[in-house]
Formats: structure tokens, C-alpha cells, sequence
């Protein structure tokens, strides 16, 4: 049975019970849902037709679409997940891929697949094997690792440490590196782009900085950055750079070209192989 074939066959089992009571689990327990497969649980957690809520251990059978996935602990997901609303925390694994309109997550959060929906913000570890496309925002604290490119139309704010191996298209492009590496490995195209070093202060003991080589400043490693409108960079090492207007701070390095057609700067200890180019604009 194909993965639509299979969430056909869940929405016609969870309608023929849409009457029924929520089963509740306490300790550990099984409920069958017939053409699906089972939920296991081993804590407590409930299962109705709106909703599935998850406290401890958890295994969902893939091929799924509800209202609402709640789950805190360990819980793994064997397939595809289409939701309007998923919280999660602890360590999730989705051996698929998800389609929600917000997803809220917290811990670890890998997922086999592609990621599909609206927002999404996740605190923590998170993993994408496939592609992220999103129509509002994409919010991570934490570390991301995508295997192949991110869409996403209004906003993307990272904080911590990235690594994608694709490209990042968006509307617009934030970042605060964290004090690891991190990458986009085919360019960032955006309309605004902000990448920012982290402030590291060092130890403090009774009131009193101590500096500490354990504070290290992360980096950025991409190739091309494109921005529409404004591009400003700390601590960034690309090939190519190009906006209306450039800021290129502290701890940059451009191997390329330079290009801008309203204005540009440069810090004393950014690195420039070649001349800012000043474009023509008709």
C-alpha cells in the first residue's frame, strides 16, 4: 500500500470511530487502529480521532493524519505524519516526513524525510534528510543539519550552529553563530541577509571577565550570498557577495567579487581578494 493510499485508509478508520471516547493508556499499552497499524505506549498518553498525546515511550505506525500530535519523551514515528499541529519534546524520530501547519519542538527532532508546512520552531538538535519548504517561518535555536535545501518564504532565524547542504532561499536570512562551523553549501539568496558572531564574553568570577581560548567564535562557510536589498556579514568566508547595500564586518573573508549598486563597507580586518564592484542601475 503507497503512503496516499495509506492515508486515505487512516482518514476512512479514524471517521468510522470519529464518535468514539478518547482511549486513554496509563503504564504501558496498545491501542489498534485496523488498516493502520498499532500505538504503543509505555507511560501514559491518550489516542482519539483529533488527537494523539504521548507522555513517556512511545511508536506510532507512519501513514498518519490528525489534528494533533503530542508527544513528550522518546517516541518514534515508522513513516509519514500529516498534522495542523504538532508539540514535541524529548528525542523524536520520524522515519518520514512531515506536512504541518506549526510544529513546535523542543530536545531532538530528526526527520528521515522532507519537512512541509507553515512554521516550524525547534530548540535543540534538528534533522532534516530531505527538503524543507515552508510558507511562513523557520526558527531554530540550537543545531541544524538539512541534507538538501531550504525554502522558506518569509523568514529563516537561526541561532546556534548549521549545516546544509544545499541552498537557502528566503525572504529573509538571519543568523547568530554559535562558536562551532557552520554551512550552507550552495548559497544563500534572500532578500535581506543578517550573519552575526556571537558575543563571548569569557568566565566571569567574583564580578571580574576571565579570558578563556574555551570561547570560541563560530564562522559561516557558504559560496554565493544574494541579497535584493540589504547584506550584512561577520564572520563569514564565501565566494561571492552581491546587494544593494554591503556591510562586510569583522572576521569576513570574500574569495570572489563584491558587487553593490548603492553602497558598501568594509571592516579594517575583513579580507577582500578583489575591489567592491559598484554596479549600474538603470
Amino acid at each position: 500500500m503507497g503512503g496516499e493510499d495509506k492515508l486515505r485508509e487512516y482518514e476512512k478508520k479514524f471517521a468510522e470511530t470519529s464518535k468514539m471516547q478518547a482511549q486513554h493508556i496509563s503504564g504501558s499499552g496498545r491501542v489498534r487502529v485496523e488498516g493502520i497499524g498499532d500505538i504503543s505506549i509505555s507511560g501514559s498518553g491518550s489516542v482519539s480521532p483529533d488527537e494523539i498525546n504521548i507522555s513517556g515511550t512511545g511508536r506510532i505506525q507512519g501513514g498518519l493524519r490528525t489534528k494533533r500530535v503530542i508527544c513528550a519523551g522518546s517516541v518514534t514515528v515508522a513513516g509519514d505524519v500529516e498534522a495542523e499541529e504538532m508539540r514535541l519534546s524529548g528525542s523524536t524520530t520520524v522515519q518520514g516526513g512531515i506536512n504541518t501547519e506549526a510544529l513546535e519542538a523542543s530536545g531532538r527532532l530528526a526527520i528521515d524525510g522532507g519537512l512541509k508546512g507553515s512554521s516550524v520552531e525547534v530548540a535543540g538538535s534538528f534533522e532534516v534528510g530531505k527538503n524543507i519548504e515552508l510558507d511562513n517561518v523557520l526558527h531554530v535555536h540550537g543545531f541544524l543539519t538539512v541534507s538538501e535545501d531550504v525554502n522558506v518564504e518569509k523568514l529563516v532565524k537561526l541561532r546556534g550552529g548549521f549545516d546544509v547542504s544545499g541552498r537557502v532561499v528566503t525572504g529573509n536570512f538571519e543568523a547568530g553563530l554559535g562558536s562551532t562551523r557552520s554551512y550552507v553549501k550552495k548559497g544563500i539568496e534572500a532578500v535581506n541577509v543578517d550573519i552575526r558572531k556571537r558575543a563571548h564574553r569569557g568566565l566571569i568570577l567574583f564580578g571580574f571577565p576571565v579570558p578563556s581560548r574555551i570561547f570560541r567564535e563560530g564562522r559561516l562557510y557558504t559560496t554565493d550570498i544574494v541579497a535584493k536589498e540589504k547584506v550584512y556579514l561577520e564572520n563569514t568566508t564565501c565566494d561571492n557577495v552581491h546587494g544593494k547595500i554591503v556591510i562586510l564586518g569583522e572576521g569576513c573573508e570574500v574569495s570572489g567579487k563584491v558587487r553593490y549598486s548603492e553602497s558598501v563597507s568594509t571592516h579594517p580586518r575583513a579580507k577582500l581578494v578583489n575591489t567592491p564592484e559598484k554596479l549600474d542601475v538603470e
